[in-house]
């Protein structure tokens, strides 16, 4: 009876039916997991006759799975924090190279081998662009990706520097020259011990700051920034502090240090007095080509109005001099009523010869303006100070950590300030996704009908961006899940009491003909 046949092949596709949404459900906490949908259609059909009407009238023999279609919607990003997870924001899988073979995921749950390289959870190579001196070129082949942990950066010489500073237009005092630190000093990137104390005081208010666990030198600049009697700033790896009342700067405890081997210190030499009328003195740190630190100093004296004399000065013992700091620049600025810099403008060039530490002799350009022109020395009433330095040097330094940008850029960041491009993932995409093999362990394999994929960098092509730090979760959604169980236990259960009616007529027929 052909009647069995087509319960049978509707119990068969209910069935699957139940496979797929069950293995949905035990993936729905699977990293970057797609769900799946069972469709189904109809069998073949016989003619067993024609109506009145002429129309044909017609039997089917029952379903089956006609596919298995994936749903790739872009699950929940969720932040974990940690540097190896990435996920992607939109169309395209990671590249992987297991054992020879390309594959793909979505899974950006990576870890960091032995070798450093970049691996995937299934211990496959992540692809992408690897930089080379801190450049990344993605229309090269894509090649394992690695984030070596004994990596250095070499030093890299200052070639230029700049000041934003406010000079006193009306010769009101200047403020106290900010407390500058000796000795080598705690590197901007390194976690300061926890509870390391520093107290300070300009004589009417003071500050005291404790570090807390995972604190930088950054930390300790936001903290005094933060407070309306102080202000701050790093030059290099000194911490430099300045009083707005323009009084000295006295230390009555420091204990800042590193967390790792409390060896590390920031030393600071006692706060100049409050200067004259009409003077004002800032430090800026260079680099020369064998990574040492060489602080200038920046003397400003107003000579008359709207005109200060500058000079630019380098301890003597830097250029194997002893004595007073030695003059390696000089000049005059001249200003506007408006209180911008009309001279000199752009740049002033600054050489300075015979290191003693026999590093090549520095030539610098010293910054007037902004990248926009705008002046960054301007002349306005009120005490003169100093709101940030700039330069693009720095001594060498070791790989500390690494963050992954919205282009897919390994951003490392190294002991010495400097942050250097180490890669870029790379992400494929495909004419027909649902033609993608699936593999296991959140992986799939391109087949005829997906097509070729298509490689390139993130946030290009119709690729999506990635978020470093971040996973993306499975899109399985339990509601429509436990919906489509409670649909496909009722189509087993209506073929399975068809096979029962049918069981049951057929034993009619066979009573029928025996008791016939």
């Amino acid at each position: 009876m052909g009647s069995f046949s087509t319960a049978l092949s509707g119990l068969n596709s209910a069935s699957v039916d139940l496979s797929v949404i069950s293995n949905d459900l035990a993936n729905m906490n699977t990293i970057s997991y797609k769900s799946n949908d069972a469709n189904f259609q109809d069998l073949f059909y016989q003619q067993v006759g024609s109506s009145a009407s002429g129309n044909p009238e017609q039997v089917g023999s029952g379903a089956t799975v006609g596919s298995i279609s994936s749903n790739f919607t872009e699950g929940t990003i969720s932040s974990t924090g940690v540097p190896t997870d990435v996920a992607i924001d939109g169309q395209g899988f990671f590249v992987v190279n297991n054992d020879g073979e390309q594959e793909f995921t979505r899974a950006g749950n990576f870890s960091i081998s032995s070798t450093g390289q970049l691996l995937s959870s299934n211990g496959g190579e992540v692809m992408g662009y690897p930089a080379v001196n801190g450049v990344v070129n993605s229309n090269q082949t894509v090649a394992p990706l690695v984030i070596p942990s004994g990596l250095t950066v070499p030093p890299k010489a200052s070639s230029q520097f700049g000041l934003t500073v406010s000079l006193n237009s009306d010769g009101g005092t200047a403020v106290a020259a900010a407390s500058q630190q000796t000795g080598t000093g705690i590197t901007a990137a390194t976690v300061l011990k926890t509870g390391s104390t520093l107290n300070f005081t300009d004589g009417t208010n003071s500050f005291t700051y404790t570090s807390a666990a995972g604190d930088t030198l950054n930390s300790v600049v936001t903290a005094i920034n933060g407070n309306a009697n102080f202000s701050a700033s790093l030059a290099g790896n000194s911490l430099v502090i300045t009083a707005k009342s323009g009084q000295a700067v006295n230390f009555s405890s420091n204990t800042l240090t590193d967390a790792a081997t409390s060896t590390d210190a920031e030393a600071f030499a006692p706060s100049a007095t409050p200067q004259q009328a009409g003077t004002f003195s800032t430090p800026v740190t260079v680099y020369d080509a064998l990574g040492g630190t060489h602080v200038l100093t920046a003397t400003f004296s107003k000579t008359a109005s709207n005109t200060w004399n500058y000079t630019l000065t380098i301890p003597a013992a830097d250029v194997g001099q002893s004595g007073n700091p030695v003059t390696v620049k000089s000049g005059t600025l001249t200003f506007n009523g408006d209180g911008q810099l009309t001279s000199p403008t752009g740049t002033v060039p600054v050489t300075i010869n015979n290191l003693a530490d026999g590093a090549a002799s520095m030539s610098l350009n010293w910054n007037l303006s902004d990248a926009n022109g705008n002046g960054l020395i301007t002349q306005v009433s009120g005490p003169s100070s100093t709101y940030s330095t700039q330069t693009d040097g720095y001594s060498s330094g070791s790989l500390q950590n690494f963050s992954v940008d919205g282009n897919g850029v390994i951003q490392g960041v190294f002991s010495n300030g400097a942050t250097l491009a180490l890669g870029q993932l790379a992400l494929a995409s495909f004419t027909n996704v649902q033609g993608l093999i699936k593999t296991g362990s959140n992986s799939y394999l391109a087949s005829l009908s997906s097509g070729q994929a298509t490689i390139g960098a993130p946030n290009a092509g119709g690729l999506g961006s990635v978020t470093g730090g971040s996973l993306e979760q499975s899109n399985v959604d339990i509601a429509t899940e436990f919906s489509n169980l409670i649909l496909a236990q009722r189509d087993y259960q209506a073929n399975a009491q068809t096979v029962t009616t049918l069981d049951q007529v057929s034993q009619y027929a066979i009573n029928m003909i025996q008791n016939g």
